[in-house]
């Protein structure tokens, strides 16, 4: 009995429950509407609209927006970066259903840059806490970057050696193996499984919103290989116009000043290509197509380039699900190549390949290479602005070539991520990733690797104040070797001194773990013999920096000038290290075959630093201008060499001035530029474009001993300098005053859909190096057509 009116009373609540939520239920009341902008009436997609009490939703790509809540009274506040924030009083009774649509004024008074890599959400520069550039699609077209390490040098604090960003000094020359710095696009890494290196010609450089680049270590947000920075290539998806771009153009390169050099005769090296890019909506689908083709006769002697590349970005917005996109994004390269590592001579064959053209004893490298990555994802946005995404690629690399170097490799790679908006100016982002590599090689043997991760950032302001803190935990293990990386932290914070001046401070930790390419290489070119190193430990350290950032506003011309003071630590830094290598050595007994480099941990490292830097854009009179430049000055030193160094001059009295700055030289980290210098600037008037570039690099003091011959061991061995790579320590003895490149070029706009382009580089044919023992192109001259339909 007593049961029975228990059940009786609970069935009695249920049914009380259900008819008081579908009671309020009915008493619910909706807004809905369009979101455009001022004075163009375009829709603007992702405005977050806030009721207050947790209420609030973000308009889709059509600007449309629909949001439920309670009767009552509200103030409904429309916000998106770039635009004005506009509130709007409502009230509301039960089932009201009321159409609201707004229109936002932009707010640019000066240079807008919204940028997401640093914060992994969408923020405008001037609050962010750390030093970032960001690089736009314009002047990737006007300088025609077939591939994307011919755009990041533009970027100030950015170098590129063989195929290796450097930022700011933080990696140097680490002959094709390893990166310190990591390359995105959208957010997911594009290093290989085997080498973690970056293949520049494989980013779609047809289809770019634009290209963001912190400095100094991400690894918090990013993992391992943002040691020294992060660059993340944003690409786009199609707008409600379709549109179709397609770019033609064919170059040559001129004789260099040194007749000697020339090995072409009449028949001039030259290079030819062109892109496509098309984008459309259909529907809820939406889809951007886009290809590059190009060929390349090197000015390099038995050089070559044949690559043909297609990819697609694809997005499904469901109708019925707001807030849900699904999406397919690949990317295929195909290309054949000839390469070489060393010059022959730095007279008659500075342009010639090492070993010559003989088949028997050439340097040249030949081969036949596919990339390929299919990247699936998802995104759904919650009706309180939560975000849940997911990424996930798999990437294969093929890699065959005529001197038995061949490697394939597989990556698996998947990362959730989880975003949340608090009423009280907190922004939370966690996520786990994890990725596994199988990679069978006759360079490396065969491998696997995994790699699992999470982290967890808080983005809070107080008032103008603005900190960020986060950490990360990471395991990664290559075969039965497990390597536990301990938490690393970051912590920033952004105050605006005045509207228009944003001072900031940073620390950030980095880790990198070494590739398979460091610890199982085994090849030699020439003389050049590279052994495996197994038990090679992953390299740590941080960065940290105070910056100020001014924006300025003249006229109709507005930008940011920013100065930043920075110092970078790297501990148990790998380097490929020349010794003598060989198994349980007898002393006494040397056996030249084991003499060659090696990834070792051989750096305590310290790089101190400033940096200057200026972006803007605008009208100077009827003139449209457009300009980005700056100037960055390093003290890399090498702690543990110095200390050494110290310690010989201050026990050694009478030693001349040359052999004393030479001894300090040696406790410069190898292959720095202590200052670089870049300025870049594009004008137009009315059909007529121009521009110029100029880059700086000084000389690079400290290189490997090997390439010039005077390595000690190779005294010891040799009874006096050597020099197996010939030329090297007489032309940098010659050539010892820093380089210079200037480029230029026009445009004239035939019809609106049409443009003509011509562009010089290297106009004044300088004779320069980046790294030792090869020579940088001479004069050259393209002709360029682009279409827009």
């Amino acid at each position: 009995m007593w049961g029975r009116f228990t059940f009786l009373q609970s069935l009695a609540a249920c049914l009380f429950a259900i008819c008081i939520s579908n009671h309020v239920f009915g008493q619910v009341a909706q807004i809905h509407g369009q979101i455009t902008s001022l004075p163009d009436s375009l829709p603007i997609p992702d405005v977050t609209v806030h009721a207050g009490n947790n209420l609030g939703t973000t308009s889709d790509d059509e600007g449309n927006f629909e949001i439920l809540i309670p009767p009552g009274t509200y103030v409904i506040e429309f916000s998106s970066l770039g635009f004005e924030s506009k509130k709007t009083n409502v009230t509301l009774g039960p089932g009201d259903k009321l159409l609201l649509n707004v229109q936002l004024k932009s707010s640019a008074k000066e240079l807008d840059l919204v940028v997401v890599t640093a914060s992994k959400y969408e923020k405008h520069i001037t609050e962010e806490t750390v030093s970032m550039e960001v690089l736009k699609p314009g002047m990737i077209e006007n300088i025609n970057a077939v591939s994307m390490d011919n755009a990041i040098t533009k970027v100030p604090g950015v170098t590129i050696i063989d195929n290796q960003a450097n930022i700011r000094g933080g990696s140097g020359f680490a002959y094709g193996a390893g990166s310190r710095v990591l390359m995105l696009v959208d957010d997911i890494p594009q290093l290989t499984a085997d080498a973690n290196d970056v293949k520049w010609e494989f980013i779609p450089m047809e289809n770019i919103n634009q290209v963001e680049v912190i400095k100094g270590a991400s690894s918090v947000l990013y993992g391992s290989s943002a040691l020294n920075g992060v660059i993340n290539v944003r690409t786009n998806y199609p707008t409600s116009t379709p549109q179709t771009n397609i770019t033609f153009f064919q170059g040559l390169f001129l004789d260099p000043k040194r007749e000697q050099i020339i090995w072409w005769g009449n028949r001039q090296p030259n290079f030819a290509g062109g892109n496509f890019m098309h984008s459309r909506k259909i529907g809820q689908f939406d889809l951007v197509a886009g290809g590059n083709l190009y060929n390349e006769n090197s000015f390099h002697e038995g050089e070559y380039t044949q690559r043909l590349r297609l990819d697609a970005n694809t997005r499904y917005r469901f109708k019925n699900i707001d807030g849900l996109s699904v999406g397919l994004n690949t990317n295929y390269m195909y290309y054949h190549s000839g390469t070489y590592f060393l010059w022959q001579d730095d007279t008659t064959g500075a342009y010639r390949p090492l070993g010559g053209m003989d088949t028997a004893t050439t340097t040249i490298s030949e081969g036949m290479n596919t990339r390929f990555y299919l990247d699936p994802f998802a995104h759904y946005f919650t009706k309180n602005g939560d975000h849940h995404s997911l990424k996930l690629r798999y990437f294969y690399t093929n890699n065959n070539n005529n001197t038995n170097q061949s490697s394939a490799s597989a990556l698996y790679y998947g990362e959730y991520q989880f975003q949340k908006k608090f009423n009280f100016e907190l922004n939370w982002i966690s996520g786990l990733m994890g990725s596994y590599s199988d990679v069978k090689a006759d360079l490396y043997g065969d491998h696997w690797a995994s790699n699992m991760a999470a982290y967890t950032q808080l983005d809070k302001k107080f008032g103008k104040l603005s900190l960020i803190a986060g950490v990360r935990f990471e395991t990664f293990n290559v075969d039965t070797s497990q390597g536990y990386s301990k938490p690393v932290l970051r912590a920033g914070l952004n105050y605006p001194v005045t509207s228009s001046t944003f001072l900031r401070a940073s620390f950030g930790q980095g880790y990198r773990f070494p590739s398979i390419a460091e610890k199982y290489v085994s090849t030699s070119v020439s003389v050049l013999r590279v052994f495996p190193n197994p038990s090679v430990r992953p390299e740590n350290g941080w960065t940290t920096e105070v910056g100020v950032k001014q924006s300025f506003h003249v006229s109709n011309w507005s930008g940011y000038a920013d100065l930043a003071f920075f110092m970078q630590r790297y501990y148990d830094m790998i380097e490929f290290a020349f010794g003598y290598y060989k198994p349980n050595p007898v002393p006494g007994e040397f056996d030249l075959n084991y003499l060659g480099f090696k990834s070792i941990n051989v750096e305590n490292a310290r790089i101190t630093g400033g940096e200057f830097s200026v972006i803007g854009e605008g009208k100077i009179g009827a003139v449209k201008t457009s300009l980005l430049g700056g100037i960055t000055i390093i003290s890399p030193i090498n702690i543990d060499q110095k200390k050494l160094v110290d310690s010989v001059l201050d026990h050694t009295d009478g030693l001349s001035q040359e052999v004393t700055d030479s001894l300090k030289q040696t406790a410069i980290l190898k292959y720095r530029n202590i200052t670089t210098a870049k300025l870049n600037v594009d004008m137009s008037y009315h059909r007529f474009s121009w521009g110029a570039e100029l880059r700086y690099n000084s000389f690079m003091v400290n290189i490997d001993p090997f390439f010039e011959g005077t390595d000690p061991l190779i005294i010891y061995l040799f009874g006096s300098p050597k020099e197996f790579i010939p030329g090297v320590k007489e032309y940098r003895e010659e050539h010892h005053h820093g380089d210079y490149v200037i480029d230029l070029r026009v445009s004239y706009d035939i019809s609106d859909q049409v443009r003509f382009s011509f562009i010089a580089k290297n106009l004044l044919n300088r004779e320069y190096m980046i790294r030792p023992a090869l020579l940088e192109a001479p004069r050259s001259v393209q002709a360029l057509v682009s279409v827009r339909l």
